[in-house]
C-alpha cells in the first residue's frame, strides 16, 4: 500500500477496523472527561445519528469534532478528555451514517447529504450555533463544505491533517487512491469498513473542487510531522503542500505536529486541544496564539 493511501484515508490499521488508541477500553476509561457527557440518537430521514455531547455554557460556542474516514466518535476520546476540563464550550462528537452507533443508509454516498444530515441533527438538538468545527482527514472535506453551506453557523475551522483537493491530487488522485479499495471489495478481499463512502469518494472530491476554502472565518491547519520533511515521497510532499496552500488561502495558522503521523487526535491530542482553545479565546484572530 502506498504512503499516499495511508495519508489520505487513515492508516492501514484504521482501514482494517480502527485505531488501537481510539478503541482500547482501558485507555478510554483512564481518559474520562472532566465533566459528564451524554449520548443522544437523533432521527434524520428515519435513520438515527448518534451524538456524544458534553454540555457546556448555555448559548455558548459549540466545538464539533468530525472524524476521519472509517472512524467514529471514539477517535476523539483523548481530545474530549483533555478539552472538557479547560473550556465551558459544549463539545460534540458523532458517528456518521453506518459508523459506530449510527444507522446505515441504503442510498449511494452523497457528501452534500452527509453535511445536511449533520446540520439537521444539530438543529434538532438546538446546537447549531456558533460552531467551531474540527475535522480530521476526510473530516476536513466535511467541515469545509459545512462552512460553505451554513456560513452563519460557523465561527472557525481547525483542519487536522485533513484532506485537501490539492493534497489528494484532484479527481484523478482520488481515483488512484480509491480504485484499489474498490477492486479489493469486488474481489471479495476488501477490509475497508465504509464501502459506501469508498464508492462515493471520487464524486465527493469532484464536489470539493467547487468549494473554495473559507475566507470568512478563522482557520488553523495542523499537519503531521516536523516543518521540514527531508527525503519525503512525492505523495507526502503533495499532501503537505495542500495544507500550506489551505493556510495561505485562508490567512490561517499553520501548526506542525512534530512526532505525529496521520492520527494526530490520538497521537498528539494536546496539539489539537491547544489549537481549539486558542480559537475559542480569540475567535477573530487568525494568527497562532498559544
Amino acid at each position: 500500500m502506498s504512503i499516499y493511501l495511508r495519508l489520505a484515508l487513515p492508516l492501514l490499521p484504521i482501514l482494517c477496523g480502527g485505531s488501537a488508541a481510539a478503541r482500547d477500553p482501558a485507555r478510554t476509561e483512564m481518559s474520562a472527561p472532566a465533566r459528564p457527557c451524554m449520548t443522544r440518537d437523533v432521527a434524520i430521514d428515519a435513520k438515527s445519528l448518534h451524538f456524544v455531547i458534553c454540555a457546556g455554557r448555555r448559548h455558548g460556542p459549540v466545538v464539533l469534532l468530525e472524524a476521519g474516514a472509517t472512524l467514529d466518535s471514539s477517535e476523539w476520546t483523548e481530545v474530549i478528555a483533555r478539552l472538557a476540563g479547560r473550556t465551558d464550550a459544549t463539545i460534540i462528537a458523532y458517528d456518521r451514517a453506518g459508523m459506530g452507533r449510527s444507522q446505515a443508509l441504503d442510498t449511494p454516498y452523497d457528501i452534500v447529504q452527509e453535511v445536511d444530515r449533520l446540520h439537521a441533527g444539530l438543529r434538532k438538538l438546538r446546537l447549531n450555533r456558533p460552531l467551531l468545527m474540527v475535522g480530521h482527514s476526510y473530516g476536513g472535506y466535511l467541515i469545509q463544505l459545512y462552512a460553505h453551506r451554513y456560513p452563519a453557523d460557523v465561527m472557525g475551522l481547525v483542519y487536522v491533517d485533513a484532506n485537501t483537493v490539492q493534497g489528494i491530487g484532484g479527481v484523478e488522485g482520488a481515483k488512484a487512491l480509491i480504485d484499489p479499495v474498490i477492486e479489493a471489495d469486488r474481489g471479495g478481499k476488501g477490509k475497508f469498513n465504509d464501502m459506501r463512502l469508498a464508492y462515493g469518494y471520487v464524486a465527493a472530491t469532484e464536489v470539493m473542487t467547487r468549494i473554495p476554502p473559507p475566507a470568512q472565518v478563522p482557520v488553523t491547519v495542523i499537519t503531521q510531522g516536523a516543518a521540514d520533511l527531508p527525503g519525503a515521497e512525492p505523495e507526502s510532499r503533495r499532501w503537505r503542500a495542500g495544507h500550506h496552500a489551505l493556510a495561505a488561502a485562508t490567512g490561517g495558522c499553520m501548526i506542525y505536529a512534530d512526532g505525529a503521523g496521520h492520527m494526530i487526535p490520538t497521537e498528539k491530542p494536546a496539539i489539537v486541544v491547544d489549537a481549539i482553545l486558542a480559537m475559542l479565546r480569540s475567535p477573530h484572530i487568525t494568527t497562532c496564539r498559544f
